[in-house]
Order: structure tokens, then C-alpha cells, then sequence
């Protein structure tokens, strides 16, 4: 950034005062009464100068990001626990990251909001001589860190075409694993096995990587290459040689094993048949070999083998299950357990004997509060138990990690830890602007949605107590905020694809809600809006857009009966899993409405409805035409309408959708959202999530809604940080009472609130 580009943005955004002296650079706020010392690398006449490093601590930036507490709601896949140290766990998820626990405060904390786009955790190791060692496998890349997480140098794994191999920690058979191991004997050697392309090896500690060209078999996608697995008692005799003795499990092959580092492979014979899919894998202190099988979902026939002085030996503890999570001590004759997938209140087993007998662990779990009891019996991920203290046991599920301190009582009694774990798929946020209300209200996947108070503690229910549901749409009216219509389903007798109507309407900001009556037929899902004045009835016009085929419908009665609109189009909304926003209503003039159709013959079109959403007229055509997009009215202005296209700049109406102008600094965007105005000021500041002027992040501005056309003159300032650099954004919401608060709603990372640095939290 050069300089006078620098200093300008700060002292429009409101910093006075701007001083150097001795490469630091003074700053004080007009608005905040905080003044700090910041570093900044800067560019002075084409020539780059240092000015004492860069900004590398967060609360020197001008905001601070946490997650909205919600504690659940996501697929934790692996569990690992180091043998060096007994505080340090780690965790992965299929579209949350990757976490480190906290013991001493009791909380997990995220490793990789520091690196963009790396939420889909296809595997994670530990170096088992060097604590400090960590190694992440996501999107086709390798990422190492030194210092337990805090920082990361990327490494990819690339074909011979230079281009990456396949990775997706959101695919099937994502509990598998670990795919990524670490050389016991050897920090050197790492192992990668992939679900596409074969068995790689790095000899230089991650850094480089050639395939393992001796390995015979790719395995079956999409599992391909389940585990990797060393014995450590297998060295030769030089000091650091490396492991002889590997394992790889491959899907609808069997097992694997080389005796020679990896040189020679051989399947093992007479082990599990080829539909039993090796799942996980693990080598005891004695050598021994333990595999967890799974074959088929309606008639499971699974099991549990153990490879033992060159015989296969099948102990499973109760046939007709698939088992998948496994995990041993690691003492000479200790403990394994086994987890039979999807987990349930019998589902967990014990062994102290080699396999010869199994014990069937009983369980009696506190969990978080809003926690129905399906989220404890669910899709099952991964055992560990403590290397120090053998009664210490973790597993992780579909919704979440469990822990007990003793799993040798009976019944063992366990504990969900999940402060700061947030894995939550959003798909819209609001902020009604009611005093002592809800910040903001969210729908969310699963779990429907949640009335957040407060910034620091999780909601003790959701709309729905735990129902399994999908909240897509939610609106409330400018005249009375406390109307809110949330539009959403469940999954019917084929699921998702089979969508059942769930939705409602609240008159006290969400606290609670009557379900709509007689609904459109096939109506479910999409996107609602509602108008910003009342009616004579006391109800707002409400307009939904379902998603798929059904067209959209208008309710003046609170949601009790719906009537067909003309002129609107259908197909607004794709799927409910692609971010989209196709309606919105005006914030100020109570029968206007907008709505966005995609995939037309001339691009993208805005259609306009000015009798309260019962007729409609295309204003618009030739837009930026994609299903991924946002449209949305600016509050306290009448006919401000703007619409962000995926990757495809921001548009911006004020004529109500008569014509658009795209942002001149807007290069390309994501999504946006609207918040309280700045102090003194009318009109909302806004956020916007994309490139603006050659930077990417998350940027506000105070000044762009109030400056006429392109808004080529306005301030923007980049609110996200090196530590939170926001990616996997679904959905902006403005704070409507709070100026400068945001909430980020995204596919995976929860909701992530930002607020300025130094400015109170009230609540």
C-alpha cells in the first residue's frame, strides 16, 4: 500500500494525529480516544521500506474476531494425542479446521484461521519425538508448523503434471485414517496415503514429496488409501534409519505391508474379504496389528482384526456392526477401543486382553446444554486414549468431541469440552435492531438456528430444541423488529433431497415462534422477505421465494395462508448448500420488493414488485449472471438496493432496481451486508467481503452509502486481520444497534463476530 493511499484511509476512517518518529508510526482515534504505537511495512516512491516488521499481534489491528458461542454442530473426523506430552490434543474437522486443546482454560483453540481456505482437514500428524511439530493435510497441500500450530509453512504434494493431488476432508470415508503419518524414528520421513493418487513420501520433513512408485494399488475411491501406519520397534541399527515395518489400509484391497522402509509391498493375505473396508489402524507396543472394517450401511458386516506373529485373527466384539474408530495405549499388553459407526449407547468396546474378550463400555454423558440426545449417537469419528493416564479417553462424533477421566468406571462418566469448537454450517444472519434483544438471529444446517443475547454466551436452546432441521431465510420488518419470519425444512422420508416445509412466524424477536399454516405445495427452503411497514391488521407483507420450482408466494396473514404473486420468476434459489440471497425488501417503503433471477438469456435480472410483492415487472437485465450472490436493501434509504455476484464486482441501485452501477474500488466480491451508521451519520455503513483496490479481506465502509453512483470516493478499511483472515464466507450481517459490528456467518468456521479494538462490549 503506498503511503499517501495509507494515511488517507486512516484519517478518513478516523484516526488523527498521524506521526513518525524512529520507524514507528503514532496514531489517535477520534472516535475510540485510544491512541497506540503501530509497525507497518510501507512503499515509498516505488522503493520498499522497513519499518520495524509489521503488525503480527491482533490486538494491534483495528478489530478483534472470536466465534459466537454455540459449542457443536459439526463433524470432528481425528483425534490426536501426543506420547511426549500429556496436555497436548489435537483435533480435526471436515469443514471446520483444525484445533488444539486448551486444558488449563478448558477450551479448543483454532490453528488455522491464519491460513485462507484451509477448513477441509483431510488428515493430521504428529512428530512422536519433537512435541512442537505439527502437520496438516488440506486441499492437496501439506502444511508444517514448528510451534504447535501458530504459524505454517505450506508444502504441496504435486503430480507429474505440477499439478496438486486431490485431497477433500469433506468427502466419504473422511473418519478414516490417519492418511498422514510421521517416521517414528525419523522426523524426516513423512508418509501421505490419498484417496485418488497412491501412497507419497517425503525424506526431507515435509518439504518435498515423490510418489511411493513400488505401492501396487490406488485402492477404491473415494476412500482410496484409508491409513498409514508404522511400528516404531522396527528400526535398523543406525541411529535416525528409518521405520521398516508400514502399513497401509486400501479400500476394497486390504492390507498392505512393506518390511524393508517402504521398498517392497505385500497384501497380507487371509485377512479382512475385499467388501469389508479397512477403516483405521493402529500397531501395539507388542506389535500387533488392530483394523477396523466397515461393509455396507443397510446390513452392516464390519469388524474388528487383529494381525498377529503373521496370522490374521478376527476379534470383533459383536458381529452384524461396522466399526471404525480405534485406539490403543500404547503399553506392552494395554487397552484397545473399538467404536462401532454410527455411534449409539452400545456402541463403545474395551478390550484388556489382546481381542479374546470385549467389554461393553457404559456411558453416562453431561453434555452442553441445547444438545439433544442424537447429537451424542451419530456419525462416528475417532478414539484416543491419553498416552500417560490410560483411563483418560477422547472420542469425537459427528456433532462433536467427548471426554471421561476414568473409562474404567462403570457407568464412565464423560464430558462434551466444546467451548470455542465451532463448526457450524450458517446460511443467514440478521440483526433487528430491538433494544435488549437478540444481537443477532441465525439459520444455520441441522440444527435450525440461534437467538444469540450476548457475544460471550451460548444460547441454552435453539428455535427448534435440537430438532434436526435447516433454517435458509430469515427477515424481519423495519415498523416492528420484533416480527420475524424464518423459512427452512426438514429432511423428509429421502432426506435432504426430500425437503420437508419448516418455518414460522415470531412477534418477540425470536423467543418463540408459530409455525406457518397451509403452505405453497413443494414449498420449502429458499429466501423470505418482509416488508418494512405493517398493514392494518398489525402483520408485514411477507414474500417467500421457495427454492427450486415452486414460485413464490405472499402471506398477509402472519404465515396462516399464502396466495400466488405474478410476474415473478422461480428457480431463485439453486440449493440450500450454495450461499444465495434472492429477495429482499425495500427498508423504508413498505409494498416495495426485489428479486434477483439468475441463469436467464440475457444474464442476471432484477425483478421489482411496488404493490406489496402481488405483481411483479423485470427492471433489469444483462447483470452478472452466477447462483452464488446476495441482494439486499440498505436500511433507512428508500429504493437502496445492492447486489454482490459471485466474483463479479458489486452493483448498486438507487433507483429501486431501475438501474445499477457497479463500485469502481469493488474489484471482486463475495458477499456484504449493512450495519448501524456511524455516529452522527444516517446512512449504514458497509461491509463487504472480496478485493478492494488489490487487497482481499473483509472491508468497511462509513461513507459509500451516502456518495452518489460508483461511489468512487469512498473510505474503506480492511477489518480483517493476519490472525482471522475469514474464508468460507456464506453470509455479512451488520450489528444494527452497535456501529462497526459484524457477524460472519461461513460454510464451516461457525458465526465469527468482529468488533473495533478497544471499543466496549456491552453484552
Amino acid at each position: 500500500m503506498v503511503l499517501r493511499s495509507w494515511v488517507l484511509r486512516l484519517l478518513i476512517g478516523g484516526f488523527v494525529g498521524v506521526a513518525a518518529c524512529g520507524g514507528l508510526v503514532w496514531l489517535r482515534h477520534r472516535d475510540l480516544n485510544i491512541s497506540s504505537f503501530w509497525e507497518f511495512k510501507i512503499e515509498i516512491g516505488g522503493q520498499e521500506s522497513q519499518l520495524d516488521g509489521s503488525i503480527s499481534d491482533e490486538s494491534e489491528q483495528l478489530y478483534r474476531w472470536g466465534n459466537l458461542p454455540i459449542e457443536g454442530m459439526g463433524f470432528v473426523t481425528g483425534v490426536v494425542t501426543h506420547p511426549l506430552d500429556p496436555k497436548l490434543v489435537y483435533v480435526r474437522t471436515d469443514v471446520g479446521g483444525a484445533y488444539r486443546w486448551d486444558g488449563e482454560n478448558r477450551r479448543w483453540i483454532q490453528l488455522l484461521d491464519s491460513v485462507n481456505k484451509r477448513y477441509k482437514i483431510e488428515s493430521l500428524a504428529i512428530d512422536p519425538q519433537r512435541p512442537d511439530l505439527l502437520y496438516v493435510a488440506s486441499e492437496g497441500d501439506i502444511l508444517k508448523s514448528g510451534d504447535r500450530g501458530q504459524s505454517w509453512k505450506i508444502h504441496p504434494i504435486l503430480k507429474a503434471d505440477q499439478q496438486p493431488i486431490e485431497m477433500d476432508g469433506n468427502a466419504d470415508w473422511r473418519w478414516t485414517g490417519e492418511r498422514l503419518a510421521v517416521d517414528p524414528n525419523n522426523s524426516q520421513v513423512l508418509y501421505f496415503a490419498s484417496r485418488w493418487d497412491g501412497l507419497w513420501r517425503s525424506v526431507d520433513g515435509g518439504s518435498t514429496w515423490q510418489v511411493v512408485d513400488g505401492f501396487p494399488t490406488l485402492g477404491t475411491p473415494p476412500g482410496g488409501l484409508s491409513f498409514v501406519v508404522l511400528d516404531p520397534q522396527t528400526q535398523a541399527d543406525q541411529p535416525d534409519s528409518p521405520t521398516q515395518t508400514i502399513y497401509v489400509g486400501a479400500m476394497g484391497q486390504g492390507i498392505y505391508r512393506s518390511e524393508d522402509g517402504g521398498q517392497i509391498w505385500q497384501r497380507l493375505a487371509g485377512g479382512p474379504p475385499p467388501n469389508q473396508y479397512p477403516q483405521q489402524g493402529e500397531v501395539t507396543a507388542a506389535g500387533d496389528l488392530y483394523v477396523t472394517t466397515f461393509a455396507g450401511d443397510d446390513q452392516a458386516q464390519g469388524g474388528v482384526w487383529i494381525y498377529r506373529a503373521g496370522q490374521w485373527t478376527e476379534v470383533t466384539p459383536q458381529p452384524g456392526k461396522n466399526y471404525t474408530a480405534l485406539a490403543q495405549d500404547g503399553q506392552m499388553g494395554g487397552a484397545v477401543m473399538v467404536a462401532e459407526y454410527p455411534f449409539s449407547p452400545q456402541g463403545l468396546h474395551r478390550t484388556e486382553d489382546g481381542g479374546q474378550s470385549w467389554r461393553q463400555v457404559s456411558m453416562r454423558v453431561s453434555a452442553v446444554p441445547w444438545w439433544p440426545e442424537w447429537h451424542l449417537y451419530t456419525l462416528t469419528g475417532d478414539l484416543a486414549i491419553s498416552p500417560q493416564d490410560a483411563r483418560q479417553v477422547w472420542l469425537t462424533t459427528g456433532f462433536g468431541v467427548l471426554h471421561t477421566a476414568d473409562i474404567t468406571r462403570q457407568p464412565s462418566r464423560w464430558q462434551t469440552p466444546m467451548a470455542n469448537l465451532e463448526e457450524l454450517v450458517v446460511f443467514v444472519l440478521r440483526s433487528p435492531p430491538v433494544a435488549n434483544g437478540a444481537l443477532v438471529l441465525s439459520g444455520v444446517a441441522d440444527a435450525g438456528g440461534f437467538r444469540h443475547m450476548s457475544t460471550t454466551q451460548r444460547p441454552q436452546r435453539s428455535y427448534q430444541d435440537g430438532a434436526f432441521s435447516d433454517t435458509t431465510g430469515l427477515d424481519f420488518s423495519e415498523a416492528d423488529p420484533k416480527i420475524v419470519v424464518r423459512v427452512g425444512s426438514y429432511p423428509g422420508p429421502g432426506g435432504r433431497m426430500d425437503s420437508q416445509n419448516q418455518s414460522a412466524y415470531s412477534e418477540d424477536n425470536g423467543a418463540t415462534w408459530q409455525p406457518f399454516g397451509t403452505v405453497p405445495a413443494g414449498a420449502a427452503n429458499g429466501k423470505v422477505a418482509v416488508s418494512a411497514t405493517l398493514q392494518a391488521n398489525g402483520k408485514p407483507i411477507i414474500v417467500w421465494a421457495p427454492q427450486g420450482a415452486v414460485y413464490p408466494h405472499r402471506s398477509l396473514d402472519g404465515g396462516q395462508t399464502w396466495e400466488p404473486v405474478s410476474g415473478a420468476p422461480n428457480n431463485t434459489t439453486l440449493q440450500l448448500w450454495f450461499p444465495s440471497q434472492a429477495i429482499a425488501s425495500d427498508r423504508v417503503e413498505g409494498n416495495w420488493f426485489y428479486l434477483f433471477k439468475y441463469g436467464e438469456a440475457t444474464g442476471g435480472s432484477i425483478y421489482r414488485s411496488q404493490d406489496g410483492g402481488a405483481t411483479w415487472e423485470r427492471t433489469t437485465t444483462h447483470l452478472p449472471d452466477h447462483w452464488i450472490y446476495k441482494l439486499e436493501a440498505a436500511p433507512n434509504l428508500a429504493g437502496e438496493v445492492w447486489l454482490s455476484v459471485e466474483d463479479r464486482g458489486l452493483h448498486r441501485s438507487s433507483d429501486a432496481g431501475q438501474s445499477f452501477t457497479p463500485l469502481a474500488q469493488v474489484e471482486q466480491v463475495q458477499t456484504f451486508g449493512f450495519g448501524q451508521a456511524a455516529p452522527g451519520q444516517h446512512n449504514p455503513a458497509v461491509f463487504v467481503y472480496g478485493t478492494i483496490d488489490g487487497e482481499t479481506g473483509l472491508f468497511r465502509s462509513d461513507d459509500a452509502t451516502r456518495l452518489p453512483g460508483d461511489a468512487a470516493g469512498a473510505t474503506w478499511v480492511k477489518v480483517s486481520t493476519d490472525q482471522q483472515r475469514l474464508s468460507n464466507v456464506n453470509y455479512i450481517e451488520g450489528d444494527r444497534q452497535r456501529f462497526g459490528h459484524v457477524y460472519v456467518g461461513t460454510g464451516g468456521r461457525g458465526i465469527l463476530h468482529g468488533q473495533p479494538n478497544a471499543a466496549p462490549t456491552h453484552r
